[in-house]
Parts: structure tokens; C-alpha cells; sequence
């Protein structure tokens, strides 16, 4: 409890502090960084009412700024206003009709408290495409120090989350513990796919940084973060983070500029070389897809679960109409005591690893259609941009839509949306791709008009020297 209420007092202290001498919009990096890093675990419980995590101590001091902020804020409409309404509108929808009513309250209030108030103000306060990437520097700089800690748990064996006093969270409920397969390093995360899942969506963001950086020490101080980066995916031994990083670098090699298609195929022929080097890593990875396709295996039988929790969702919802529409309530998943067939014998189905499977149970196929939209719609966005807007400017569209692309092939096998620091991070990204394309714009004729008034008066000067 001590150790939690010295991180408070420094990040009311770094929050306010940065806020009063720089101003709300030059304090986000900085929220975005302390987001990160503090793990669940980091709370102070409030009996009878909450449990006050240091997440959302950031965002009731975010919010407070942002209430109370001088500067003036921008006047756009809120994108996704109507999308995230009808989200919450039908999330309590669910929630009356949970079947743990309270429980499903108390979920929606958090997910509008946690995310949907820190997405808010992010796509209100941002008014400069450079916040955007100061922005990234935050994400980039917070797991940069996650990753170092990382290194401690990987050689050393030593676990940052002892120092906190332990709490249940849904990860709980996996066979084995949370480190099931041993040896996976997690740093502050929930668990060490939660942990990759942030690690392979910040990739994308580093090699932006690196294509846009000035001088040689800040490439070179950007490339030593990415390889550190990737060490801590690899370790993490999180089969759905290394495809999503895979996948994120195949976007970009399509999409992305010429410079980070250069640092892709470099970071390729590296990867090359240390397999070829550590024939070891190689033969880890090699063995651990083979266990997954083998069903008698734990790695095979946490892969098959995923299809047999989308096949309980159909099962349940679609012989019960009612059901089908508005689900079984938020957070209802662990009270709802299903037994099915798996593998040829009859288990009880205690953990959701699948987001979508999960928005399905709970929400109904409408409040599955809506949660999911708003990563579309943000992805489709930031897709169409990129290939509007002229480049280098386009980068960020990339990296924005890379981001909305890996979150959603992750959301389909692991419990990764509504808690977590990954969570805070892929709301923020929402707002930036919703928010980004029309800065860019605007900026861009903000540049072209002080050309135009010179070629005016070019234009005129000629005529009287005529």
C-alpha cells in the first residue's frame, strides 16, 4: 500500500506539474506514457465503492485539466459521438437485463469512467499532428522502460508485480496460472499476451519515429528501443502478439513509406541472421506452432479452446432470441456456470480468451456489431487517409490503421478489450486515426497560404514594374 500511494503522490505530481507550466495539450504524451505502465495490481480499495487504480487516477486528473483548461478547445464535433452512444446506450440495455445485474452496472460504468472518458478527451484536445507524435514518443518511451524491467524478469527472475500486493483479475482462471508455459516475461501487464499485444502495436509507432527523427543519435537511440522491443515479444512467448507483429510489418511493407519499408526488410534480414546465428530461437518457435497444432497438447488445447467459446456463444444465443439481442449482461461470462463438450468430455467453460466471443455473450450480436465498428470504422479511416493525404504526412494513418488491424485479430483470441493498460492504449489510438486525417488537412492549407499571399504580391509588384 505504501509503494502504491508514492506512485500516486509522483504521478499527481508529474501530471499537474507538466499541465500548469506546458498546458493540457503538451501534457497527453505524458498521460499517454503513465497510462503503461502501472499494472492492475496498483490500486487502493475504497470498500463500498471502488477499487482506485492508478489508471484511473490519470483520468480523473486528465479529466479535471481538461474541465478546467485555459487553453482553448478545439470546436470539432466528437468523432464516433453517435457509434459510442448507441454502445453504451445498448451496453446498459444488456446490463438491465444481466443476468448478474449489478456486476454488468458496475462493468459499463467502468468502461465509460476508464476508456471511453480518456478517449473523449484525447479526441477533443489534440489539435496538432505533432502532439500525435509526441504522442507515440509516450507509448514508445513507456515500453522502452517496461522493456528494461523485462530484461530483469528474463535473466534475472525477478518479477516487478511482487512488489505490489496481490488482487484477482479474470487471468486467474486459467489452468496453470498466469505463466503457464513458464519462463514468459510480463512485466506490469496482466499477462504476458497482454504484455505482447502493447509490445506489437508500439513496433509500428518506433519505425515511424525512426523515418521522421532528425539527427543520428535519436535513430540510433529509436533502433536500440525497437530491438529491445522485440526481444520482449519474443519472450513473452505469446503466439497471437508474434502474429500481429508479423501481420503489422506485412501492412507496412505495403502501405508505409519508403524508409520504414527499408527498415522492415532490415529488420527481416536481421531476424534472418539470428535464426540462423541461434538456431535455438528457431527451433522454439518451430516447436511451439507444432504444439499448437497438436490437440493433445496445452499449447493445442488453449488453441481449440478459442473455436469451442465461439461455438458455446452460437450454441447459447441462437436458441434464445431475446438472448440474441442484448446477451447475458457485461462481466456476466464468469457467472454464467456453461458446461459444454471439449475434446470429447464435458468442462466447464471459466475463461472468455476471445474479446469478440465475449462481446457476443454478454452484448448480443448488436452489441457485438457496435463494439467492433468503432475499431472499423477508426481503421477504415486512418486506411482511407493514408492513401489521401500526401506523404511523409500520410505515416501516422499507417501506423494508426496497422494498430486498429493487429487490435482486432487479437480481440478474436484474447480476453484483451475493457481492462488493461493495452486497453488505454487502443482507445487513445481510435481518437488519434479519427483525428489525425482532418489535422493533416488543415495544416496543409495553413502552409499553402503564406505561399499564395507571396505570389500575390510577386504578381502585383510585376504589374506596377510593367
Amino acid at each position: 500500500m505504501t509503494l502504491v500511494l508514492i506512485l500516486d503522490a509522483i504521478v499527481i505530481l508529474l501530471i499537474l506539474g507538466c499541465a500548469f507550466w506546458k498546458g493540457l495539450e503538451r501534457t497527453l504524451p505524458l498521460i499517454a506514457f503513465l497510462l503503461m505502465l502501472f499494472p492492475y495490481e496498483s490500486q487502493i480499495t475504497l470498500t463500498g465503492y471502488f477499487d482506485l487504480t492508478t489508471q484511473r487516477l490519470i483520468v480523473i486528473l486528465a479529466f479535471v485539466i481538461y474541465a478546467f483548461s485555459s487553453e482553448v478547445k478545439e470546436k470539432r464535433k466528437l468523432p464516433l459521438r453517435y457509434t459510442i452512444f448507441f454502445l453504451m446506450a445498448w451496453m446498459l440495455v444488456a446490463s438491465a437485463n444481466s443476468v448478474v445485474f449489478v456486476t454488468s452496472i458496475k462493468s459499463v460504468l467502468s468502461q465509460f469512467f476508464d476508456f471511453f472518458l480518456i478517449y473523449y478527451i484525447f479526441a477533443k484536445s489534440v489539435t496538432r499532428t505533432e502532439t500525435v507524435r509526441k504522442i507515440f514518443y509516450g507509448f514508445v518511451a513507456a515500453m522502452l522502460l517496461l522493456s528494461v524491467i523485462g530484461i530483469a524478469e528474463i535473466y534475472w527472475d525477478w518479477n516487478v508485480l511482487g512488489m505490489f500486493p496481490e488482487v484477482y483479475h479474470r487471468f486467474a482462471n486459467i489452468i496453470g496460472g498466469v505463466n503457464d508455459r513458464g519462463g514468459r516475461v510480463q512485466t506490469t501487464f496482466g499477462h504476458p499476451i497482454l504484455y505482447g499485444a502493447a509490445l506489437a502495436m508500439t513496433i509500428p509507432m518506433a519505425l515511424y519515429l525512426i523515418s521522421t527523427s532528425k539527427t543520428t543519435m535519436q535513430k540510433m537511440f529509436l533502433w536500440a528501443t525497437t530491438f529491445l522491443i522485440v526481444l520482449n515479444l519474443y519472450k513473452t512467448g505469446s503466439r497471437g502478439p508474434w502474429l500481429a507483429a508479423a501481420l503489422s510489418m506485412g501492412v507496412v511493407m505495403l502501405s508505409g513509406g519508403k524508409q520504414m519499408r527499408r527498415y522492415v526488410v532490415w529488420m527481416g534480414v536481421l531476424a534472418a541472421i539470428v535464426l540462423v546465428a541461434r538456431p535455438g530461437i528457431w527451433e522454439t518457435i518451430s516447436n511451439l506452432y507444432s504444439l499448437t497444432l497438436a490437440s493433445e497438447t496445452a499449447q493445442g488445447s488453449s488453441y481449440q479452446w478459442r473455436y469451442a467459446l465461439y461455438e458455446q456463444a452460437f450454441l447459447h444465443l441462437n436458441h434464445d432470441f431475446w438472448r440474441a439481442l442484448w446477451g447475458y449482461g457485461p462481466e456476466s461470462f464468469y457467472f454464467l456456470g456453461w458446461k459444454g463438450v471439449f475434446q470429447g468430455m464435458i468442462v466447464p467453460f471459466e475463461s472468455c480468451d476471445s474479446s469478440l466471443a465475449q462481446l457476443m455473450i454478454e452484448t448480443g450480436y448488436i452489441g457485438f456489431l457496435l463494439g467492433v465498428s468503432v475499431f472499423v470504422i477508426a481503421g477504415y479511416k486512418a486506411f482511407r487517409s493514408s492513401l489521401k493525404l500526401p506523404k511523409p504526412g500520410n505515416l501516422p494513418c499507417v501506423v494508426l490503421f496497422v494498430n486498429m488491424c493487429a487490435f482486432l485479430f487479437l480481440m478474436s483470441n484474447v480476453a484483451i478489450l475493457s481492462w488493461g493498460q493495452q486497453s488505454y492504449m487502443a482507445w487513445i489510438v481510435v481518437a488519434l486515426a479519427m483525428i489525425y486525417p482532418s489535422l493533416a488537412e488543415s495544416e496543409a492549407v495553413v502552409e499553402e497560404e503564406p505561399e499564395t499571399e507571396n505570389l500575390v504580391g510577386e504578381r502585383r509588384l510585376a504589374e506596377v514594374y510593367r
